[in-house]
């Protein structure tokens, strides 16, 4: 930090001892200003903020402790130096409890004075300095977090910002909920679009089904072409995760009209997959580029229901639905043999939140 000239208030009832204390403090090239009780010296500091107060602990209207706690109570960098000719050690300990910086008894060796002031004026440098530090370190890693934030879902990376160390490869087995969405349409329209139409499109595709998982608290874990992929109760949980889910669904296709609008009404549609299970959730990759992501039965189911939706459909599966039985509107599809199950499982159709009009 810079030098600057230092600006010092002295707090005293006594114009001896204020014309003293003006002498040492502007004889050592500070500014000056001066307050005659308490009341008076909190109107000056809210005015100006000074970098050192030195304050006279008895004084009518208000006294110097009650001055010290309430500058404290906001304000841990300006200097505070209690000059008092009482000389109680319970006095001086509660000062310094209460903030005080230091404790001078009048009368008082001018040459020890000026130590204690510059003593404590090193301090507040320090502290400036620091707190000036700290927040361009805030400003950082606001940036960081923002820059974060374009690449992966919120919740990621404030899980990567919590971290002491650097992130390792490897999860946990965990029940989500997995969510596919994919848009309708869309192929045939790149056949016969200009790219740039066709990236508008996309783009707003993409923030309607961005804007409804990042609203419900889902993570975003990928975008691949004209579908996405989000995932529910990971990395941080969600009891209600399968809520959650079924919220964003339908948030996205009430996004419908948006996107068809902005298409030039091309008949453009949603088709949303969700299944719940057991997956792996953590860092995929290499050492040197790695995803936060989910492996596991659970996600292919999920981008199986998704590919079976016809435009304007949700499918769940059952277990799914049983999470939220009570509280959704369905329509039974019966069970279906899905690619990669030995099994068949049974689909649903979601309709939409029971109450709802």
């Amino acid at each position: 930090m810079e030098d600057r000239l230092r600006h010092i208030l002295l707090v005293d009832d006594e114009p001896e001892t204020l014309r003293l204390l003006r002498k040492v403090v502007q004889a050592e090239g500070y500014s000056v200003q001066e307050a005659a009780d308490g009341v008076e010296a909190l109107s000056i500091y809210r005015q100006r903020v000074p970098d050192l107060m030195l304050l006279d602990i008895i004084m009518p209207r208000l006294d110097g402790m009650a001055v010290l706690r309430e500058v404290r109570s906001h304000n841990a960098i300006t200097g505070i130096i209690m000059v008092s000719a009482l000389t109680s050690e319970k006095l001086t300990l509660e000062a310094m409890q209460a903030g005080a910086d230091d404790y001078v008894s009048k009368p008082f060796p001018l040459k020890e004075l000026r130590t204690r002031i510059s003593q404590v004026i090193e301090k507040v440098r320090l502290r400036q300095e620091n707190a000036q530090l700290q927040r361009r370190l805030d400003e950082a890693n606001a940036r960081i977090k923002a820059l974060f934030e374009r690449y992966t879902s919120a919740p990621v990376a404030e899980q990567l910002m919590s971290q002491a160390e650097m992130p390792q490869l490897g999860g946990e087995i965990q029940e989500i909920t997995v969510l596919f969405v994919d848009i309708r349409g869309f192929t045939p329209l790149a056949e016969v679009l200009d790219p740039r139409e066709l990236v508008q499109i996309l783009n707003t595709y993409l923030a309607i089904a961005a804007d409804a998982m990042l609203k419900a608290g889902g993570t975003v874990d990928k975008f691949m072409g004209d579908s996405a992929m989000a995932m529910f109760n990971a990395p941080a949980r969600q009891p209600d995760h399968v809520w959650r889910a079924l919220q964003t669904a339908a948030d996205i296709q009430k996004g419908q009209h948006v996107l068809r609008e902005t298409a030039g009404n091309q008949g453009l549609s949603f088709g949303i997959g969700l299944h719940t299970g057991k997956a792996l959730v953590g860092n995929i990759g290499t050492a040197q580029l790695m995803n936060f992501t989910a492996i596991g039965d659970c996600v292919n189911v999920a981008q199986r229901l998704q590919a079976m939706s016809h435009g304007g459909q949700v499918l769940l599966s059952a277990d799914s639905y049983r999470h939220v039985f009570s509280a959704v509107e369905v329509r039974s599809l019966g069970e279906t043999r899905v690619r990669g199950r030995s099994e068949p499982i049974t689909v649903y159709e979601f309709l939409g939140f029971k109450g709802e009009k």
